[in-house]
């Protein structure tokens, strides 16, 4: 069974019409995991997101629950507003008057005066509307920002985690996994570190979808939503993030150069799983390569490559992807191979050399294996041999490693992406 299908909290949906009942559903199942969990997920959930420590308390969970329904006069009353981004939109509304349905109520019974949690919902990345809180707010009676709350969804997730790790009751760990897998599908969270399990998975297909899909796609994928968000702080605004259907991998390209070309032949930066075991990010060049590598009928290097590989291969020592047990970078001169009547997309790619950079090697070494690429490009060019041609600079992460599951890879990776812009820029030229 596909992941989302098989995921207990699931909730298919027609259209964008569905997402009241999405939020119903993600209410629902989020009171339910509270509800038939330990008492001690609900105590943490209360001081952690809202500051609140009861006694012995006992705990009551609805859903669904009409404004008129919520006895303010006999209870203290909380208003949390539970989205992506976490916003306490309810502190900044106005109260006004109207009627409504909530999307929960947590009431906690201790030796005190009852308190009721109300509780509204926004699922995906969609925002809390200052209206419908300022309503909630002002049917409720709240005059006092205190008892307004914002609460992320990545604040439930890691919640429900650092629960699942402690707990020891199969059912309560099964219930969680369920419910911070299903915040995962419903992309609730941020990218939060691949699955290395999920990787290996029969549902690895899926799950890499799930991950990798383009911003130009439905529901795009975690990590691609993350890499395009993020792409501004790294020099990359006018760069967007695609994929083809299989989403494999992801794909930096500038936004007007997808628009007004074809991608095969677009420089452009990748992110993903083309390697048995390994995730990969790369810097692809398919065009002006024998131009900008050598010079006119030589395989001697024109000095201006040379250059901008000597700087940008020194930054590569400084970043975060160059650990101490992974040090190496991959250099390498592909030709594709394309079959009689094949697609353009159905071509064989095979390295006419390559050359591994890592960390501590002297410029005239450096010099030497740029100098193989350099003979790569002349020779296959003389010879005529293969169609396509292209350069890349590769970096291969073992699924062993600890970085596959770190939440900084999206950060790491575009920190890579950076570091290669003055290459990416010299084959504009």
């Amino acid at each position: 069974m596909r992941p989302k299908w098989d995921n207990l909290f699931w909730y298919q949906r027609a259209s964008d019409e569905g997402k009241e009942q999405l939020e119903n559903n993600t209410t629902k199942g989020f009171l339910k995991v509270l509800q038939e969990s330990d008492n001690r997920l609900t105590d943490s959930f209360l001081k952690q997101s809202l500051g609140l420590a009861f006694e012995d308390a006992k705990f009551e969970y609805d859903t669904q629950v009409g404004l008129n329904e919520i006895p303010t006069s006999e209870h203290s009353v909380h208003l949390a507003g539970l989205s992506f981004a976490g916003e306490n939109v309810a502190r900044e509304s106005d109260p006004r008057s109207g009627d409504g349905t909530v999307d929960g109520v947590v009431t906690v019974h201790s030796e005190n005066v009852p308190t009721a949690i109300v509780i509204e919902v926004k699922t995906e990345r969609d925002r809390l509307s200052l209206t419908q809180m300022g309503k909630y707010r002002g049917e409720l009676g709240l005059t006092d920002d205190e008892l307004c709350h914002g609460i992320s969804w990545l604040d439930i997730y890691e919640l429900l985690e650092n629960y699942r790790e402690r707990t020891k009751n199969d059912i309560d760990r099964f219930l969680l996994e369920e419910f911070t897998d299903y915040l995962e599908l419903m992309r609730m969270v941020p990218f939060r570190g691949f699955d290395r399990d999920k990787l290996s998975g029969s549902g690895v297909g899926e799950y890499r979808k799930t991950m990798l899909r383009g911003v130009d796609q439905t529901n795009p994928g975690i990590f691609s939503q993350a890499l395009y968000e993020s792409r501004g702080n790294y020099d990359l605004g006018n760069f967007t993030a695609t994929s083809n259907q299989r989403s494999r991998e992801v794909h930096l390209v500038d936004s007007e150069e997808l628009e007004n070309g074809i991608f095969q032949r677009l420089r452009h930066f990748s992110a993903g799983f083309w390697h048995p075991a390994k995730f990969s990010v790369q810097l692809y060049i398919p065009n002006r390569i024998v131009s900008n590598i050598v010079r006119r009928g030589s395989s001697e290097l024109k000095p201006e490559f040379k250059r901008v590989m000597l700087d940008a291969l020194s930054e590569l020592d400084g970043i975060e992807l160059t650990r101490e047990d992974n040090p190496f970078y991959y250099l390498r001169y592909q030709r594709n191979i394309q079959q009689a009547n094949d697609r353009e997309r159905q071509t064989t790619t095979f390295h006419a050399d390559s050359v591994i950079y890592m960390p501590g090697v002297d410029e005239a070494s450096i010099t030497d294996r740029l100098g193989v690429i350099g003979r790569a490009v002349r020779e296959t060019t003389d010879a005529n041999i293969g169609h396509e041609k292209s350069f890349v600079i590769e970096k291969q992460i073992p699924y062993g490693s600890d970085l596959i599951e770190k939440k900084e890879l999206v950060d790491w990776t575009l920190e890579y992406f950076q570091t290669l812009l003055p290459v990416y820029e010299y084959f504009a030229e």
